[in-house]
């Protein structure tokens, strides 16, 4: 049993195995900035979007991994902010930034 001080961690290899599993089949998630729906599926190793519009982008693992990165370097009350991030990843970045708060929740990122 976890003390109440103790937060359990979460590695990027178990959130990316955790992804594979969870995504297996497609699931909806709403955008954390916008109201915006998207759908996630995890596919041929990597995860793949579809939005609203039906546009389809595709989230290669390095990607995932890069932002994860990032985000895990970055106070958790700001993670969640698009413009903490480089601007090369803008494209994704939204889609990502609201898995990894789905299936982090109360974990902390390692």
């Amino acid at each position: 049993m976890l003390g109440i001080d103790i937060v359990p961690q979460l590695k990027f290899d178990e959130f990316w195995s955790l992804l594979a599993t969870e995504l297996a089949s497609s699931k909806k998630f709403s955008l954390l900035s916008q109201s915006k729906e998207f759908e996630a599926k995890y596919s041929g190793g990597r995860i793949l979007v579809t939005t609203s519009s039906n546009s389809l982008w595709a989230i290669e693992r390095s990607t995932m991994h890069e932002i994860w990165d990032k985000a895990s370097a970055i106070e958790e009350t700001r993670r969640y902010v698009g413009t903490n991030y480089n601007q090369s990843t803008t494209r994704t970045l939204s889609y990502i930034l609201t898995l990894i708060k789905h299936f982090v929740a109360n974990r902390k990122m390692e």
